[in-house]
Parts: C-alpha cells; structure tokens; sequence
C-alpha cells in the first residue's frame, strides 16, 4: 500500500510540472488542482480499497488533466485521449475483457458522434472520443454507470447554471470533467 500512496504522488508530482506536454496554456492554478485531484483520487482510492490495479493511477491522472484543461479552454487534447485509450487498453488486456469492451465502447462512440451530428457540433469531437476512452477502460457495467453519473452531473449543473445566470445564460458548458467525474465513479464500482 505504501507503494501505491508513493505512485500517487509521483504521478501527481509529473502531472503538475507536465504543464507544458497538456496541448493547451493553463494557469499555476490548473497545475495545482490536477496535481492535487490526481495526489487526492490516487491516493484516496487506495486509502479507501487497499490495492488496486496499477493501471488505475494513470488513467485517474489523465482523466484531471482532460479536466482541468477542458473546464478552462473547452478542448480535449487528443494526446490526453491517446495516452487513456493506451491505458485502457492495457487495462482491458490485463484483464482479459477486452472484446467486451471494445463493444461497449463502439456503442458508446456511436451514441456519443450521433449527438454530435444531431446537435451540429454542440457536442465536441474532444467528449466524443473521451467517452468511447472511458468506455473502452471500463467494460461492462461500469461504463454505464458513468455515462449515467457523467450526464447527470452536467445536467445538474447546467441547471444551476441557468438559475444562477437568468439575464445572461453561457451557451456552453464543458462536458469533458463530468465524463471524466463519471469515469471516476466506474472505476469506484470496478474495485467492488
């Protein structure tokens, strides 16, 4: 377990002096909050669960640096999603699922380009793509499970939102940190 709680703050270490490899310019706060979510979830994961697989630390630092760097430029660089569909991959290989979850994943990259499609691009490419990622790492059940949880948390708070901002409504909300919230509660629900 110490091992682990030393992995957790050695990739939240790499993730805060990482800056520059993000794909987009990001404020001394943005490195502080991924290095800290990435410290916090690792390392209270394994404080909560005792081991876990080691191919979760990577993909839980991935996913708060697809978030920070989504809630502050509304982009998802492609080399984030890259780098999480490498680790889902071996995720998957490691467990022996992986046909399985190559599917769910197709299905949800299907849903997720239709709406897409269907609302003219108010659906980035970026959430597109990160949500056939975190379907891909997950499998069956956990992906429904955070899809669920994702869209839900966005719904509540673009409903916030729009109370709170009732003169001056934002036209657009990042979706990527509720998926990644949601991948988040998948991985939860793997350890059980």
């Amino acid at each position: 377990m110490v091992a682990q709680i030393a992995l957790a703050l050695a990739l939240a270490i790499a993730v805060f002096f990482s800056d520059r490899f993000w794909g987009a310019p990001v404020s001394e706060f943005d490195r502080w909050a991924a290095g800290l979510l990435t410290a916090g979830l690792n390392g209270g994961m394994v404080l909560a669960f005792g081991p876990v697989p080691f191919w979760y630390f990577p993909i839980v630092a991935m996913l708060s640096v697809v978030s920070v760097v989504d809630r502050a430029h509304h982009i998802i660089p492609n080399r984030w999603v890259l780098g999480l569909g490498g680790c889902a991959l071996w995720a998957r290989a490691s467990s022996g699922a992986w046909q399985a979850s190559v599917g769910v994943a197709l299905i949800v990259l299907a849903f997720f380009l239709a709406v897409h499609f269907v609302t003219q691009g108010g659906l980035g490419m970026g959430d597109v793509k990160l949500s056939g990622v975190v379907a891909l790492a997950l499998g069956y059940p956990a992906t429904v499970t955070a899809i669920v949880t994702g869209l839900w948390a966005a719904g509540l708070y673009a409903v916030f939102l729009l109370v709170r901002h009732r003169s001056h409504r934002p036209k657009t909300l990042p979706l990527g940190p509720f998926l990644a919230l949601g991948g988040l509660v998948g991985l939860v629900e793997l350890l059980h």
